[in-house]
């Protein structure tokens, strides 16, 4: 990201969090339980957990999971301070942060000294880093929870001489370079304590817990940093509402919420408060933003710096908490269906109860997110053959975004025919700054949108915002409609909408203005299908493991498919290091547009009737 940018979210972070601020005393410790452990969890919550692993066959399973993972952590070397690429030590961090979580689940569970005993070895080796590299405020940040938790789940454990040492640690590692961030807020970690986006979550939520666990043996300390990350966690706790949405993405959702709900979890345990954090405007109705992303199959709606790769559905244990706090019963139930796939400490702790069968309701097939505009579509619930759609039109400003208004994602039959490629390397030149929208993957052409009269520059407007119009399920299908008119200035208007019908087939319709004059327009969609078109052009066929998918071109009459490489058109830019997209194709539609003009296509799973369905303008539908 680039300083301007860092800049610009500092100022409006600060401009938001002046508006709508929550009230932090001067002393937010003065409430504070000597009891340890009170990150996180309560002895009550320990001691609950063990009688929950005797009755309940799940949690008790992940248990079996987690002292397995334990006693294979014996084994392994210690840390090592490593930043290979040259910018972040965060591998290691989050070791540590697992390691210890798992390692002090472990001891809560048996009371085998082996577990804190090689914690402490674990420890030490990092905490004699020399430093936990401030400079990627992140890697400081999930260190310093790791260290927290450490001293708060094992404090029996430990001696006096080594709680002493855990806390010096974490405040000559941890808390004193975050204060120094909070002191100065023009410099970078002071920008970046600020933000509004993820790392806020992530560097307050850790650096808090650090200060929590502390602040019984150095309260002076904890003071000052804990009601500064209160202060500074505030403006990205908005980015939830208004209806629980994160504009990032699924994959900085897990991680946003693995920091922030930590931290309220722990405020609560251990001052009885969160000071109104999780009262602040759609946080309580965050879990449905995973459960409506999530696909029937294995992958997520995956937009921003995320894509099916890096969205693969698993556990998220911080939406289980929310969502059992907040009585949403169907979040919770699929939560607490995914926790054994992936194993963790906080998957076990925060399991959600089983529910009777009759007490979890279906819910509503679609669902819309205001903020950055996205929303989703699925034929029914509970069934890994069912038609999905992941549709967005949104923000190309927001942190982490691609230009990627209009893009769409399709699953059916268990396939994901229409995917999102998602990020790129990150350690690509610029690819946070002034070279971002040279990259194929984060442009237009590299997602299943449009592209109008493309060239050496962005395919759309960076600054564009574009609505979500409508979101619906009319019974006998699901339609969204979004106005894309911000993304192409060069179109009097243009439309996009999707209709799902209940079968699994699905409309593609573009209704576009192009004025007086001639404009070219491409549509594009990435598939890890093989692709047949018919020799007229006018259909295709899509292969992929097993299945088959037929696309046909309704409009316009005289345009046809195509198959392309997917890559950097001739007049894009192409810098060097990119992704090859391996195992992607691209099925493209390239036209010229004046006036009026319509691009419909409908995609139809084998075994289902071809649409047949009448063309019906977007705004009657």
């Amino acid at each position: 990201m680039s300083p301007r940018m860092i800049l610009l979210l500092a100022i409006t972070a600060l401009s938001n969090l002046s508006a709508q601020a929550l009230s932090i005393p001067d002393d937010p410790i003065a409430g504070l339980r000597p009891v340890h452990p009170r990150l996180l969890a309560t002895p009550a919550d320990f001691a609950d957990l063990k009688k929950r692993i005797a009755t309940d066959p799940i949690a008790c399973d992940i248990s079996k999971a987690i002292l397995k993972q334990a006693d294979a952590l014996l084994k392994e070397p210690l840390p090592t301070y490593s930043i290979p690429d040259g910018k972040r030590l965060l591998a290691t961090s989050r070791r540590v942060n697992k390691d210890i979580q798992t390692l002090g689940l472990a001891w809560q569970l048996t009371g085998d000294r082996k577990y804190p005993e090689h914690a402490w070895e674990e420890l030490m080796a990092a905490g004699n880093f020399p430093d936990w590299n401030p400079a990627h405020f992140l890697d400081t940040a999930e260190m310093t929870r790791g260290f927290a938790v450490g001293l708060d789940w094992m404090n029996e454990a430990w001696t006096p001489s080594q709680r002493e040492e855990i806390c010096q640690w974490i405040i000559k590692k941890g808390l004193n370079p975050a204060m120094e961030g909070y002191k100065d807020p023009k410099s970078l970690t002071g920008k970046r304590l600020r933000v509004t986006h993820n790392w806020s979550q992530v560097t307050n939520g850790g650096i808090g817990m650090g200060a929590l666990a502390i602040a019984d043996l150095h309260p002076k300390e904890a003071r000052e940093i804990l009601k500064n990350a209160l202060v500074c966690i505030q403006p990205s706790m908005q980015n939830f509402g208004p209806d629980g949405g994160w504009n990032e993405g699924y994959v900085y959702y897990k991680y946003a919420m693995e920091y922030g709900v930590a931290l309220i979890a722990s405020l609560q345990n251990s001052l009885g408060q969160d000071f109104g954090l999780s009262a602040m405007k759609g946080f309580g109705s965050t879990p449905d933003f995973p459960t409506y992303l999530e696909g029937p199959g294995e992958t997520s709606f995956g937009f921003a710096d995320c894509g099916e790769g890096e969205s693969r559905i698993e556990s998220i244990p911080e939406a289980g908490w929310v969502a059992v706090r907040f009585h949403n019963r169907f979040a919770a139930a699929n939560q607490r269906q995914k926790a054994l796939k992936s194993p963790t400490a906080l998957g076990l702790l925060w399991l959600p109860p089983e529910e009777k069968s009759d007490a979890v309701q279906t819910i509503p097939r679609v669902k819309s997110f205001k903020a950055n505009s996205y929303c989703t579509m699925r034929t029914s619930w509970g069934d890994t053959n069912a038609g999905f759609v992941g549709f967005k039109a949104g923000d190309n400003t927001v942190n982490h975004a691609h230009l990627d208004i209009g893009t769409f994602v399709y699953e059916s039959k268990g396939k994901y025919w229409a995917i999102d490629l998602g990020c790129d390397n990150y350690n690509l030149p610029e690819y946070f700054g002034k070279e971002r929208w040279n990259y194929y993957r984060l442009r237009a052409e590299g997602h299943n949108t449009l592209t109008v009269n493309p060239g050496a520059g962005p395919d759309q407007p960076p600054t564009a915002n574009c609505p979500i119009t409508a979101c619906k399920d009319r019974k006998i299908d699901c339609v969204a409609i979004a106005d894309l008119g911000a993304a192409y200035p060069d179109l009097n208007s243009a439309k996009r909408g999707m209709q799902l019908g209940n079968d699994g087939n699905l409309r593609i319709q573009d209704e576009i203005d192009a004025g007086d004059k001639d404009t070219s327009v491409s549509w594009f969609m990435h598939t890890p299908a093989h692709i047949m078109i018919s020799p007229d052009g006018r259909s295709a066929t899509l292969a992929l493991e097993g299945e088959t998918l037929r696309a046909h071109l309704l409009f316009p009459p005289d345009s046809r498919f195509e198959q392309l490489e997917p890559s950097a058109s001739k007049k894009s830019p192409n810098p060097p290091g990119q992704s090859p997209n391996k195992g992607i194709t691209k099925l493209a539609i390239r036209t010229k547009i004046r006036g009026k003009q319509k691009i419909i296509v409908d995609l139809i799973p084998a075994e289902t009737k071809a649409a047949g369905k009448e063309v019906v303008p977007l705004e009657k539908w």
